[in-house]
C-alpha cells in the first residue's frame, strides 16, 4: 500500500511546476453559446481561433495557446490565458 503523504507531495509539486512554467498563464474554459446550426467544425474551430488572436501577440502564440475546441454540444473552447487575456475575452 502506497503512502498517501507521497501521493500528495507529488501533485504538490506537479501542480508548482506547472505554475512557475506557465508564469500567470492558467487554463480557462471560455463559453460562446451553443452550437450552432448550420455551421460546420471548421468554421467553429476558426472562430475559437480568432478569438485568440484577438488577445495575443502573434498568430503562433494563439494557436499554441488553444488546448481544445468544443464543438458538439457547446460551443467554446479550453486555452492557457492571463488574467489579463481572459478579461478582454469575457
Amino acid at each position: 500500500m502506497k503512502d498517501p503523504s507521497v501521493a500528495r507531495l507529488l501533485f504538490f509539486l506537479i501542480n508548482l511546476h506547472l505554475s512557475v512554467s506557465l508564469g500567470q498563464r492558467q487554463v480557462y474554459i471560455v463559453h460562446i453559446g451553443y452550437q450552432s446550426a448550420g455551421r460546420t467544425l471548421v468554421e467553429i474551430e476558426d472562430d475559437h481561433f480568432s478569438y485568440l488572436t484577438s488577445v495575443k501577440n502573434s498568430e503562433e502564440e494563439a494557436k499554441a495557446s488553444l488546448l481544445y475546441s468544443y464543438k458538439n454540444i457547446i460551443n467554446g473552447f479550453s486555452a492557457l490565458l492571463t488574467p489579463d487575456e481572459a478579461e478582454k475575452l469575457s
